[in-house]
């Protein structure tokens, strides 16, 4: 299963989804899948890998073992963060009338999809 088809299935089944997107570590997109005009999940990328890089940093230092994931809640948006591996994440987009649980739980299957990608 290819990662587009992977990411649509994601975006379309989570009601309020976005857009969804699997980015290196270094904030370079490698794929992505958006159902909405004007979300730049390039951006998004890029910006949310460095601070995934400093949540795993922190989680290091305090002993507490490796971060799988990360939920973010902006005035716009809220975002799913979610590792495939130490060098990828899976990026969602929802929209705050989106189903969070849904997305968290459909992000958790994509990475078992995605991984075998890699």
């Amino acid at each position: 299963m290819s990662f587009t088809e992977v990411l649509r299935d994601i975006t379309e089944d989570v009601k309020g989804a976005k857009g969804a997107a699997v980015v290196g570590m270094d904030g370079i997109i490698v794929e992505e899948y958006s159902r909405t005009e004007g979300i730049d999940l390039q951006s998004v990328g890029a910006e949310y890998g460095n601070i995934l890089k400093e949540v795993q940093n922190a989680s290091t230092m305090l002993q507490l073992g490796s971060t799988r994931e990360v939920a973010i809640m902006t005035e716009a948006s809220d975002l799913i963060i979610r590792k495939i591996n130490d060098d990828y994440f899976l990026a969602l987009v929802l929209s705050h009338e989106g189903n969070f649980g849904k997305g968290r739980f459909m992000a958790r299957r994509a990475v078992g999809r995605l991984e075998k990608e890699f």
